[in-house]
């Protein structure tokens, strides 16, 4: 019985996250009032209240939740890097196999994008909000640049810039596209986004083979 109820709470918790994730798209968290979060997903001012103990407690179980897909996303995308040596050819596949894993992941939902600019807001403007979309982002960035790193030294490839420097990179790229392409109505975004996000990661990954023929080449 206890396991039923279980149940219907984190249906009902999970209804009022839907409807405020769309609400906060649609008309940023401030603007959105609990009210309206509850009238969206089907449930009465009381319903909200016997869940969350307010807007920011609920905002706090969206970065919860939405982290710890991002984490099993990233966690999805080095799965597919190699243990043994790899090639330019290998690396290609490597990089088209990452980049299919994103992107049917839910990073680039275009309300998430929304609401992860909403949320950053919200943090600036309310100092304890701040720390756990903090936390949540800079777990999500370990995990990635600790197993991006280590398979870097595996394969004894390098980067042209360093790795912290990469991780803003590739997150900005694909953050401007998205916000772009939602601005402009551009339904076919992801191409753009794929084939920019792969040229970005072949211009700046070194392997052993382009050191050796860079150090060969004449001055």
């Amino acid at each position: 019985m206890t396991t039923t109820v279980s149940s219907r709470r984190q249906h009902t918790r999970d209804r009022l996250i839907d409807a405020a994730t769309g609400l906060f798209a649609e008309k940023s968290i401030e603007g959105a009032s609990v009210e309206e979060i509850s009238e969206r997903a089907g449930f009465t001012r009381g319903a909200f209240y016997s869940n969350f103990d307010s807007k920011e407690e609920l905002c706090l179980e969206i970065v919860r939740q939405r982290g710890e897909q991002l984490l099993e996303t990233t966690r999805r995308a080095l799965a597919v890097i190699p243990d043994s040596p790899v090639n330019a050819q290998w690396l290609e596949e490597i990089i088209a196999k990452v980049i299919t894993v994103l992107d049917v992941g839910f990073t680039f939902d275009d309300n998430w994008v929304l609401v992860r600019q909403e949320l950053r807001l919200y943090a600036f403007r309310n100092p304890t909000f701040r720390p756990a979309l903090i936390e949540v982002e800079q777990d999500a960035n370990n995990l990635a640049s600790e197993a991006l790193a280590a398979a870097l030294a595996r394969h004894g490839a390098s980067l042209r810039i360093p790795l912290d420097q990469l991780m803003v990179t590739l997150d900005a790229f694909c953050e401007r596209t998205r916000v772009d392409s939602i601005l402009n109505g551009d339904s076919d975004a992801g191409h753009s986004w794929r084939d920019g996000l792969e040229r970005i990661v072949r211009a700046l990954v070194v392997l052993p083979a382009d050191e050796d023929r860079a150090s060969a080449e004449p001055v």
